[in-house]
C-alpha cells in the first residue's frame, strides 16, 4: 500500500511540474523543445507594430480540412540588408546537440520559382552553419559573413549574407507545380549551388532564439522546425506535429523555494526597482523587434534602472546567464 502512494505521489509531482512550467504562448516566452522537436508556428511570434509584417491563411492543401496561418512580408524588398522589423522567437533547449532547421512556406506573387522566395535567418546558437549534404559533419560547410571571412574552416555564401544572417530560400514553382507541392519544408542558402540544410549546435541546455527578417515580399512562411539529428525529417516535418509549448521559469516548480524576481512599478514612466536578481547577472532590456536598447551589468541583487528616455511601448528584460535564466515583460508609459 505504502508503494502504491508513493508512485501516486510521484505522479502528482510530475504531473504538477509539467503543468506548471507551460505558459500561453504570447511571443515573449520561449518555445520548449521536447524529445529533439521544436515546431513553431511562424505567426506565434510578435509581429513588429506598424510594419509590413502581414498574416493569412488558406486551406491547406496536404492536410484535409486543415488551414495554414502564415505570415509574409508586403513591403519594399530588402535584398542587401535588413529592414529593422525582425521577429525574434525565443526557444529552450533540453537535449543540446545539432539540430537541422527548416521552415514550411510557399512562394505567393509571381509565376517565378526564384522570385518572392525568401527571407533572412539567423539562430543565436554556439553554431550556425549550412551544408549542401543530409549531414551536419558534411563538408564544405557555409557560415554567414562576416564570421566566414575569419574562419578557414568555413566557405562563405554566394549572393547575400549579412550580420550573421543567412539569405533562406525555396524554389517551388508557383504555377506549373500541382497546388499540393506548392507548400514544403524546403530552406536552401547558397545562390547557384544551393544549400539545402542549415544547422544549428546548442551546446547547453538553456534559452537561445531563432531570428528572422524580410527579405522577399510575399514569401509565405507558414512553419519553421528544429529537428535533432538524432530525429528524421519524416518525423520531425508530419504535418500533424503540434506546436511545441511555452515555457515560463517563473512557474517552475524548481524555482518556488527561490525567491520570485520582482519589478516595480510596472507599468512605468521613468525608473523601475528589480529585486531578487541572480548574483552577477547581464540584464538586457530589449524592445519588442528583439534589438538591445540597453544593457545593465549588475552585482547586487536589487538595482535600480532608469528607461525614462526609451519611448512609450512593451519591452522585455532577461539575463544572458543560462542557469537561472528570466525573461519579463516592462510596460514604458
Amino acid at each position: 500500500m505504502k508503494n502504491k502512494y508513493l508512485i501516486l505521489l510521484v505522479s502528482l509531482i510530475v504531473s504538477v511540474q509539467s503543468f506548471a512550467q507551460t505558459a500561453t504562448c504570447d511571443g515573449s516566452l520561449p518555445f520548449e523543445e521536447k524529445d529533439g522537436i521544436l515546431t513553431i508556428e511562424m505567426e506565434s511570434g510578435i509581429l513588429p507594430s506598424g510594419s509590413d509584417w502581414k498574416t493569412g491563411s488558406e486551406d491547406d492543401p496536404n492536410l484535409s480540412g486543415a488551414t495554414i496561418n502564415y505570415i509574409y512580408w508586403d513591403g519594399a524588398q530588402s535584398f542587401s540588408s535588413l529592414t529593422g522589423t525582425s521577429i525574434t522567437y525565443n526557444i529552450k533547449i533540453n537535449n543540446p546537440g545539432t539540430y537541422r532547421l527548416a521552415w514550411r512556406g510557399r512562394i505567393g506573387a509571381g509565376d517565378s520559382g526564384g522570385e518572392h522566395n525568401d527571407a533572412w535567418l539567423k539562430i543565436e546558437a554556439d553554431d550556425f552553419y549550412a551544408t549542401s549534404q543530409n549531414s551536419s559533419t558534411a563538408t564544405p560547410a557555409l557560415e554567414p559573413k562576416p564570421d566566414c571571412t575569419s574562419n578557414p574552416d568555413r566557405d562563405c555564401p554566394e549572393g547575400s549574407s549579412t550580420n550573421g544572417f543567412f539569405k533562406a530560400f525555396m524554389n517551388r514553382h508557383p504555377i506549373n507545380k500541382p497546388v499540393e507541392e506548392r507548400w514544403g519544408f524546403v530552406t536552401n542558402t547558397n545562390d547557384g549551388n544551393s544549400f539545402r540544410f542549415i544547422w544549428a549546435t546548442f551546446d547547453t541546455p538553456g534559452n537561445y532564439s531563432i531570428i528572422v527578417d524580410a527579405r522577399s515580399s510575399f514569401f509565405f512562411m507558414d512553419k519553421m522546425v528544429l529537428r535533432r539529428t538524432s530525429v528524421s525529417d519524416s518525423v520531425a516535418f508530419n504535418l500533424n506535429n503540434p506546436e511545441s509549448t511555452c515555457y515560463d521559469a517563473s512557474l517552475s516548480l524548481s524555482n518556488l523555494n527561490k525567491d520570485e524576481l520582482k519589478i516595480h512599478p510596472n507599468p512605468t514612466n521613468g525608473k523601475i526597482e528589480i529585486r531578487n536578481i541572480p548574483d552577477n547577472a547581464n540584464l538586457i532590456i530589449s524592445n519588442i523587434f528583439g534589438a538591445t536598447v540597453k544593457k545593465v551589468k549588475n552585482k547586487k541583487s536589487t538595482e535600480i534602472i532608469d528607461i525614462s528616455n526609451l519611448k512609450a511601448g512593451v519591452y522585455f528584460i532577461s539575463n544572458m546567464e543560462r542557469k537561472n535564466y528570466f525573461f519579463k515583460k516592462i510596460i514604458k508609459i
